[in-house]
């Protein structure tokens, strides 16, 4: 009967499930779009690397994952190690890194140690996504108010008055009309960039050691380089004729736009020489000038205050939205609304600012691994760089699955599985060059609080970023990139979440201290480094809070002293426990109880018995049983639990412990 019944209502709940995850895919889709975009754009890659790795995340990861309400994805939290890593290695290495990161993951799931990722101490996890949103932030908001990042996050920091002030101007409407060639222009201009940026990175990818100076002569084929470069020369030469009579009445403007166009055709031109000639090395040397001159030329044709005004505006409408949203309307994702007002404004206004650059096939942009990049590869450095990268993501990942757990009533993670899963997804995307990922904790809140029951959500929205980019994704070249920054600003702002730090102080400035250390370590020198400082600073109050010893010295009449060691005494405490010694009269009886001392390492029975020893020469008597001493440093267990009978009067306490960590 009750199998009858199970059977029969099986295809209902099925239907029910569809019900609910369906709605979700979507609005997790909607999520998902513009930060896979975004969080590109913040470390340095392709927009086409994020949105491949997003659709990678859903489709495989979701499948396979650990907690199946759980969304996978392109994380800001990995921008900085993304970043250190392409301009460290270069773009062509990236796939590489991110290919091992998840071998590696792999491994770990394998070896069951899903559990021991989580074992980091809160106050280095959060300090270390603190720093990274600190970095974010203050490179972004450059981006938002269409500055120029500096080239350390503290001088973006120290920057940020100055941005403000140069975008702090009314922008001067033009014509429409012009608006309109402006604005188009722009979007030629952007295309133009991203296929020189393409001929660069597929002449990197091809060449062997591309870091030295000769290579020989027909080793690398660049015949579809040459039609490349050579088509591309030709657009190139068409603008500049069409534009040189948009500017004839900003002389100023004009002079720039020649000189700058003059640049780009003569480094493209001086490339393409070097490619027929067979010397792709000197071709890769001015490519990048090329790249310039073109942005340079964009800095002609944009307007600095519109595309400042419509970044203020995308985060204008996140803070809003974030502030006064309520009931059902909250399920509208703050990220695409935001997109959507700032692109609106600059569709409908014809706005001359900088938009996304995207290929019609993002197939164009994905780096797949050659035989050429291994070659080429600095496999120290690599090495070095995947562990990081798959340590970081992994205890992202598997610390969000806990609160994603705290969510729901559902199915429990599994979490070498789920360590399991980012390993192959991390695997796909590095074959392919995208970025890497991670659980990520703001789109699977929204997958949760949508309704989803089943892994079919997150499937899902993997599939409609697949569909959208294939079928839709002309229309995210309308999207402004100071949009997608402030975006980004937003998503650093939030990862600095200052309850953390309200949270850390109820277990005490230490774990407060912790966090701060890490944090300011991050900005200032390396990611790498500013988690290693935290780690050992944790390590160091773990080491201090569990070494607390409690020395207890009574002097009685007849000249007898109870010594009573209560806790941990490790070498830690060797110079506070020799003060405490040295301070017990000679001659005198001591009587020395360690029945409440719980762990006693070899140092401290060094120092015990040279002690002893001393003592004894003076004419005093130490009463202690040595074999039991030495058994439980040895065993941690005592031979006999019998203390030693200790007085009641008690002239003097002393506790050795330091403050600090109290």
């Amino acid at each position: 009967m009750s199998t009858s019944q199970s059977s029969n209502n099986q295809p209902e709940e099925t239907k029910s499930n569809w019900r609910s995850d369906l709605p979700s895919s979507i609005v997790v889709f909607l999520v998902a779009l513009p930060l896979c975009m975004g969080i590109a754009i913040a470390s340095g890659v392709p927009v086409s690397a994020g949105l491949a790795t997003g659709i990678i995340a859903g489709i495989v990861v979701g499948s396979l994952s650990g907690c199946a309400l759980q969304v996978s994805g392109p994380a800001a939290g990995l921008t900085v190690i993304v970043y250190e890593v392409v301009t460290r290695h270069g773009l062509e290495m990236l796939g590489l890194v991110v290919l091992l990161a998840g071998i590696f993951q792999l491994a770990a799931a394998t070896l069951h140690l899903g559990q021991w990722f989580r074992a980091v101490s809160p106050a280095v996890v959060n300090g270390m996504l603190a720093g990274i949103g600190v970095i974010i932030f203050a490179s972004q908001f450059h981006v938002m108010l269409d500055d120029k990042p500096k080239e350390s996050a503290l001088e973006n920091l120290a920057t940020i008055p100055d941005a403000i002030a140069k975008a702090w101007k009314a922008p001067s409407f033009t014509e429409k009309d012009r608006r309109h060639v402006q604005r188009e222009s722009l979007m030629q201009l952007a295309e133009l960039h991203r296929q020189q940026e393409v001929i660069h990175e597929k002449l990197t990818e091809r060449l062997p050691n591309h870091k030295e100076t000769v290579v020989a002569p027909g080793s690398v084929q660049v015949d579809d380089l040459i039609e490349r470069q050579e088509s591309l020369i030709a657009k190139t030469q068409v603008f500049v004729q069409e534009s040189l009579t948009f500017f004839e009445e900003y002389p100023e403007r004009e002079s720039k736009l020649l000189a700058a166009e003059d640049r780009a055709i003569q480094a493209m031109s001086v490339s393409l020489a070097f490619l027929r000639s067979d010397d792709p090395s000197q071709a890769l040397k001015v490519e990048k000038e090329a790249s310039n001159a073109i942005l340079a030329i964009e800095g002609v044709y944009k307007n600095h205050e519109m595309a400042a005004g419509v970044g203020i505006l995308t985060i204008l409408t996140l803070i809003l939205w974030a502030t006064f949203s309520f009931g059902k309307l909250k399920i509208i994702p703050g990220p695409l609304l935001a997109i959507l007002v700032g692109t609106s404004l600059a569709a409908f206004l014809e706005l001359p600012v900088l938009y996304v650059e995207i290929p019609d096939s993002i197939s164009e942009e994905l780096h797949l691994l050659s035989w050429a990049t291994l070659q080429d590869a600095p496999w120290g450095g690599v090495i070095v760089s995947a562990i990081v990268l798959a340590i970081v993501a992994s205890a992202e990942t598997l610390l969000s699955a806990t609160a994603v757990d705290q969510m729901h009533n559902g199915p429990r993670t599994r979490y070498d599985k789920e360590l399991f899963s980012q390993g192959v997804g991390n695997m796909v995307a590095g074959f392919v060059g995208g970025l890497p990922m991670t659980g990520v904790i703001v789109r699977s809140s929204a997958n949760v609080h949508a309704g989803a029951k089943t892994r079919m959500s997150a499937i899902l929205h993997g599939v409609w970023l697949l569909v959208f980019v294939v079928f839709l994704g002309t229309i995210l070249r309308m999207i402004p990139t100071s949009a997608l920054a402030a975006i980004l600003v937003y998503i650093g702002y939030k990862l600095c979440d200052w309850k953390k730090v309200q949270n850390l102080m109820q277990f005490g400035w230490g774990e407060v201290a912790v966090y701060f250390v890490t944090v300011i370590v991050i900005v200032v020198e390396d990611l790498l480094i500013g988690v290693a400082v935290g780690l050992g600073l944790s390590m160091l109050k773990l080491m201090f809070s569990v070494g607390k010893l409690n020395v207890t010295m009574n002097q009685l009449p007849n000249n007898i002293v109870d010594l009573k060691l209560s806790g941990a005494s490790t070498f830690l405490k060797i110079p506070s426990l020799a003060n405490q010694l040295e301070l017990i009269p000679p001659g005198t009886e001591v009587n020395v109880d360690i029945s409440e001392l719980n762990y006693i390492d070899h140092a401290c029975v060094s120092l015990l018995t040279t002690w002893g020893n001393q003592h004894t020469q003076t004419g005093g008597t130490v009463n202690v049983d040595w074999e039991d001493l030495k058994l439980f440093a040895r065993n941690g267990v005592h031979e006999s639990q019998t203390p030693v009978p200790v007085s009641a009067s008690i002239d003097r306490q002393v506790e050795i412990a330091d403050p600090a960590f109290n």
